[in-house]
């Protein structure tokens, strides 16, 4: 310890000392400006709609209009043959939502029962209704988009539950491995409930806690999504009643000793999607227990929509025996036009992130005059009439825009898009465009509870969000990520802008030993040299349970990080690094002060911020402005 304390006292005064030689060395870098604010009139009043006003970051404002209960004209579900009696309800049910089309005002009302389903259902075109479930449940075994809703406005969907049909096929399963002696690279699975144990059941295979059978094991990971690969699993036999043994190609190895959760599958779809251009749409007390793939997907230009009270998880009564809700996302938004709220919801138990917002960017392969030839996922839009806006290969904004006059989709991503008018001959190729009236700003995300599922808590991919008073609890990564991530598979983020991070819990977050907050790019796993996010504020936090790294933060112009409370705690292995920020060479005007951490010394290393740039150090470290103004 007291070499510790010498080594922090010589650095302090080595960085007093070479603090005249920083400051001028370095040239000041301006503050980002500050964004034009969203600031929505008040709909005009409409006997048949009710408005929500939300205020964001900023002193922001939209309105999410629903449809006026007392002013809807009430029909029951039976009306249209719709009954728990039936073996599938989706006929009846389709029909009932064509009714609600045809006849705007309707209050469709269902009996609080269990109705079975085995088809899609589509509310299309419908516009002022409102699917009020009453308290019943929809049981299903349809995989893909089961229940969908294209270009309808002013629709609230309500207190409904929708779960899997775990007697026809299980979602997921509990094991335990253990390596067979004298046989080399195979493993035995050993199902905790042995009707689950399956050839199917091992397409995904992901550590889990062995005490609480839920998603994330302290201190280390250990996965595989390639059950599917016969380059990996050789071959599975069924030896004994819940029992699978698994011969490899060797990756498997180091499984054995350790708890799954295993899964059939990861991305099979979605159970709620919102496309087509919607807008003001409510799901409010919805359960969503279970389905292959993710929860709720929102995109198309969707705009004006809120998210409140959902229940994402198991089926309570059957907790001892569902280990898993859903194979990906409980809420994946892309390409949305922005404006929404997620509040008092509680996710846990899916096989991915919490929320991804994102919107999407295309990598540019060539350009020629009018036509550019980029690679992109197939949630971005870049449709006729539609404004693109440009980043250089540093993924820096230009003043560069373009109107799209035709696209064409060809194999793998690629697209050619001719643009109306000829673009500067400085764009090229390893550019990024996306667009630019697509870009899934402004939104609240407040009051949650996220805990205890694979992935990462928050993914902050747009601009203008106000995350505030939620508690995250054993997110198996990051709790919250702000990224740029491009890997080929998928393209997701625009560079973000004015996020704020306030009042929130995080307790024991990031299991595995990575950092509870992450800022950065990530281009093929590597960073770039941007400053891709702007005005970026952590601030008001409680962290309490940190297993690494606190935030390692990148490529941010403007990071505020303040008032925050952090408890390192002994709740995972000791770590040098554990309860400190690492903030990176492509930070510029990085605020960090009123901060407290309860249980680490004055002179800690957790207390201090780490760089990999000695001046990136000193101005974090020492409070040194690198702008003629205050960061505010």
């Amino acid at each position: 310890m007291k070499i510790l304390k010498k080594t922090l006292i010589a650095l302090c005064v080595a960085a007093l000392i070479a603090v005249p030689a920083a400051v001028v060395l370095l040239k000041p870098a301006a503050l980002p400006p500050k964004r034009e604010v969203l600031y929505e009139d008040e709909p005009a009043a409409d006997p048949l709609r009710a408005s929500l006003e939300v205020n964001g970051v900023g002193g922001s404002r939209f309105f999410i209009r629903y449809p006026e209960k007392s002013a809807l004209t009430a029909v029951p579900v039976s009306q249209f043959g719709a009954s728990p009696e039936n073996a599938d309800n989706a006929d009846a049910l389709n029909a009932a939502f064509e009714y609600c089309r045809d006849n705007p005002g309707t209050r469709l009302v269902f009996d609080k029962a269990v109705y079975y389903v085995s088809g899609q259902l589509k509310l299309n075109d419908i516009k002022d209704a409102c699917i009020d479930g009453a308290g019943a449940k929809i049981l299903y075994d349809h995989g893909s988009s089961f229940f969908t809703l294209r270009r309808c406005e002013c629709v609230e969907v309500r207190d409904l539950t929708f779960d899997w049909d775990w007697d026809k096929r299980p979602l997921g399963a509990t094991a335990r491995a253990v390596d067979v002696k004298g046989e080399k690279n195979t493993l035995d699975l050993v199902f905790d409930i042995p009707e689950y144990a399956t050839e199917d059941m091992v397409y995904a295979i992901s550590q889990s806690d062995p005490e609480t059978g839920t998603y994330g094991a302290r201190n280390v990971y250990i996965e595989t999504y390639e059950g599917d690969n016969r380059d990996v699993i050789k071959e599975i036999t069924k030896i004994a009643d819940g029992t699978l043994r698994v011969v490899h190609n060797g990756t498997l190895a180091h499984f054995g000793g350790n708890s799954f959760i295993l899964r059939g599958r990861a991305y099979g779809g979605s159970l709620i999607d919102i496309y087509e251009a919607c807008r003001d749409i409510t799901l409010d007390s919805l359960k969503l227990y279970g389905g292959t793939g993710m929860g709720i997907i929102v995109g198309e230009r969707t705009s004006h929509f809120a998210l409140k009270n959902i229940f994402i998880g198991p089926d309570p009564e059957h907790a001892d025996t569902r280990c898993t809700s859903l194979d990906a996302d409980a809420v994946h938004i892309s390409d949305s036009d922005g404006c929404f709220l997620i509040e008092g919801c509680d996710f846990s138990r899916q096989g991915d992130d919490d929320v991804n917002i994102n919107s999407g960017v295309g990598w540019i392969h060539s350009a020629d005059g009018r036509t550019v030839t980029f690679e992109a996922d197939g949630s971005m839009n870049a449709d006729p009439g539609d404004t693109m806006v440009f980043r250089d290969k540093n993924f820096n904004m230009t003043e560069i825009s373009a109107v799209v006059e035709t696209e064409e989709r060809l194999d793998g991503g690629v697209r050619v898009v001719t643009f109306a008018d000829e673009l500067p001959a400085s764009v090229g190729e390893g550019w990024f465009l996306f667009n630019k009236d697509n870009a899934g700003g402004n939104y609240v995300i407040r009051d949650n509870y996220f805990h205890e599922h694979r992935a990462r808590g928050l993914l902050l991919q747009t601009s203008d969000g106000l995350v505030e008073n939620n508690v995250f609890y054993k997110t198996t990564h990051n709790a919250i990520k702000i990224v740029m991530d491009i890997n080929g598979v998928w393209h997701e983020g625009t560079g973000a802008d004015n996020i704020v991070v306030r009042n929130n819990e995080f307790r024991e977050c990031a299991v595995i030993g990575t950092e509870v907050i992450e800022v950065g790019t990530k281009l093929i796993e590597k960073s770039n040299r941007s400053n891709a996010f702007t005005n970026i504020t952590i601030e008001n936090n409680k962290f309490t349970g940190v297993s690494g790294n606190l935030a390692v933060v990148n490529n941010v112009n403007n990071f505020v990080f303040r008032n925050n409370t952090v408890t390192v705690g002994d709740e995972f292995r000791d770590d040098v690094g554990q309860g400190r920020v690492y903030c990176l060479r492509d930070c510029i005007n990085a605020e960090f002060s009123d901060n407290t951490w309860t249980d680490a010394p004055a002179l800690s290393f957790k207390r201090v911020i780490r760089s990999d740039d000695p001046f990136v150090w000193l101005r974090v470290n020492l409070g040194i402005k690198t702008a003629k103004e205050e960061v505010k």
